[in-house]
């Protein structure tokens, strides 16, 4: 509610119809969007068409437009708050104060500053972002210029419309457009090469875990144990992925939404955690089967009996010799 108004009515009344944006509208939720918010997530180069799951969207992310309405909310911007019609939406000084980060900050009120070329002043910039759809407005003001890009891909993983506006604003501003691809075009791959490279070394670690536990033999279990632990790491990582990628962001998330962020990212981690917990498991079978068969201490005392204890102190194990009486003597 705003003013005891809707927020959707009150967006509808106070903007969208006087700036003539007659196809825009706010939702509550992803599932009041066209084909409920569905779109695609890209991975390893690749994009997959992915549902969208249920998001609350009203005030945040929820207004549904089209590029005509874009166009004409771009004007309002760039016109001091006046519509392409000259009908005036909002005062200037508004306009200036959303369009003004405080001193020292680079974050307005929705809008944030560029870097600027040439010379020129900085571009303003608002992102709208969903797990499937990606969007970005820029405005130009020195050349009095709106951009506004739509995409159906997601977030960080598929961030296309950033790079699309910055090939727009290259010509806008008189220089060639630079094609730029999403960073994970990139980075997918040396994150493909991680994850079989994981896999590899979790195979040749429980594969030689009897070796280990060979070596091990003889020392206390809580050095075994210790000298395991690093294994546990990719484990951790994988249990508190979405809490690590959240502070990256400055996101509150879940495993489930992080997998629509960056699919190759959470595969990767999950290589490495099934490999680790692999070394761990395999481990953990030879020193118990050791500790079975006497072979290995089970705390700091010193060998049991029977496992060759003359032996492991440096002298020989005495022999015994039977006679065998009356065996053909």
């Amino acid at each position: 509610m705003v003013s005891g108004e809707p927020f959707a009515d009150r967006l509808r009344r106070h903007v969208f119809v006087p700036l003539r944006m007659t196809d825009s509208h706010s939702v509550d939720s992803t599932t009041d969007m066209p084909e409920d918010a569905r779109g695609y997530v890209r991975a390893y180069g690749r994009v997959v068409e992915r549902a969208h799951p249920r998001w609350f969207t009203a005030g945040g992310h929820g207004v549904v437009t089209t590029a005509d309405d874009l166009a004409r909310w771009l004007i309002a911007q760039n016109n001091g708050g006046v519509g392409a019609d000259g009908r005036r939406v909002v005062s200037a000084r508004s306009t200036t104060t959303m369009h003004t980060p405080p001193e020292g900050g680079n974050y307005a009120m929705g809008w944030s500053l560029g870097e600027a070329t040439g010379g020129g002043e900085p571009p303003l910039q608002h992102t709208g972002e969903l797990l499937t759809q990606n969007a970005i407005q820029v405005l130009l003001p020195d050349r009095r210029v709106g951009i506004a890009v739509v995409s159906n891909t997601g977030m960080v993983s598929g961030d296309d419309s950033a790079g699309i506006a910055d090939g727009l604003r290259d010509l806008a501003e008189g220089r060639p457009a630079e094609i730029r691809e999403p960073f994970t075009m990139t980075a997918d791959r040396v994150l493909a090469a991680l994850t079989l490279l994981a896999l590899g070394l979790g195979l040749l670690g429980a594969v030689r875990s009897p070796g280990w536990a060979r070596r091990a033999a003889g020392r206390p279990l809580w050095r075994a144990g210790l000298r395991t632990m690093p294994y546990a790491l990719p484990v951790a990582c994988l249990v508190c992925l979405a809490d690590l990628v959240g502070l990256l962001m400055r996101r509150e998330g879940t495993f489930g939404q992080v997998v629509y962020v960056w699919p190759a990212l959470v595969v990767c981690v999950a290589a490495a955690a099934l490999a680790s917990t692999a070394v761990i498991a395999s481990r953990g079978v030879q020193v118990t089967r050791a500790v079975l068969r006497g072979r290995r201490p089970t705390g700091d005392g010193p060998p049991a009996s029977g496992d060759g204890a003359d032996t492991a102190r440096g002298g020989q194990a005495p022999v015994v010799v039977d006679r065998g009486v009356g065996a053909g003597q």
